[in-house]
């Protein structure tokens, strides 16, 4: 049993960093894939929920919803005004497309990702950022940080390209307790905690609307596509799979924080 884990662990690992991103990335337009996040939901937030019915697209509300949720975090929001932004792991570019659109008032928003898919988007490493010191007032990383060998250097590359008074907006799954090491790598990294957050029940409600959406696409997705359909299930975390059972159970959480550069 345990070399079993240890092997489907192993398998797992490779999936979600290089198998899964190659194949999104030969149907992410036939199937319009924009965000590779597992949603949030919150019903009660009207402000929220107002601002995406304006405008943002319904299959998509989820998703653009954690990133309104991570970006609400910042001490200044909504009133962004001339911010240089900067995506740290922004997958398909959805989450930037999505801030240009809801948040004019920034004025710059950059997105950065190992594998770049559009000519927008930067090609870069989390561990080593292309770009210069001082060059940004707010770094956002959603559901990324979690795949990086080194997070402690994440948080390091984050403070170097970061203004003196800039933000890091963060939100991200880890095992329950590990949050800790989260909070000890950015602290280290010389970052003051704003705010720390967790949204595990409202991500879970995130998974359960993202996951009707793609049980659907898999339905008509290729034959490579779905000879890889249960190990993309387990990824987006549907209903009745292990992974998405750890949320349900609190085995992982899933946490927003937002820390300003010392």
């Amino acid at each position: 049993a345990m070399i079993s884990r240890v092997l489907t662990d192993l398998y797992f690992y490779v999936f979600d960093r290089i198998i899964c991103y190659y194949l999104l990335k030969l149907v992410s337009n036939r199937f319009n894939i924009r965000f590779m996040n597992l949603g949030y939901v919150n019903h009660d937030d009207n402000a929220l929920n107002e601002m995406i019915s304006k405008e943002g697209n319904e299959s998509e509300r989820a998703h653009v919803a954690l990133y309104e949720k991570t970006l609400s975090l910042h001490p200044k929001y909504p009133s962004l005004d001339n911010y240089r932004l900067l995506e740290v792991g922004c997958g398909q570019g959805g989450g930037i497309e999505w801030i240009e659109r809801s948040h004019p008032e920034i004025s710059s928003a950059i997105g950065m990702d190992r594998v770049a898919i559009k000519d927008s988007i930067v090609t870069g490493n989390a561990h080593n950022l292309p770009f210069e010191s001082s060059s940004f007032d707010i770094v956002i990383n959603i559901e990324s940080s979690h795949l990086y060998e080194n997070p402690q250097k994440f948080f390091k590359e984050c403070a170097r390209v970061l203004s003196a008074g800039g933000h890091l907006c963060w939100a991200d799954l880890r095992f329950d307790g590990k949050e800790r090491e989260v909070l000890e790598q950015a602290s280290l990294a010389g970052f003051e905690l704003i705010s720390i957050e967790d949204i595990t029940e409202n991500v879970v409600h995130g998974m359960e609307k993202a996951a009707a959406r793609y049980d659907q696409m898999l339905l008509t997705a290729p034959w490579y596509i779905k000879l890889f359909g249960n190990s993309f299930r387990e990824t987006y975390c549907a209903p009745g799979t292990p992974t998405y059972q750890r949320y349900v159970t609190r085995e992982k959480r899933y946490w927003a924080a937002c820390w300003m550069k010392k």
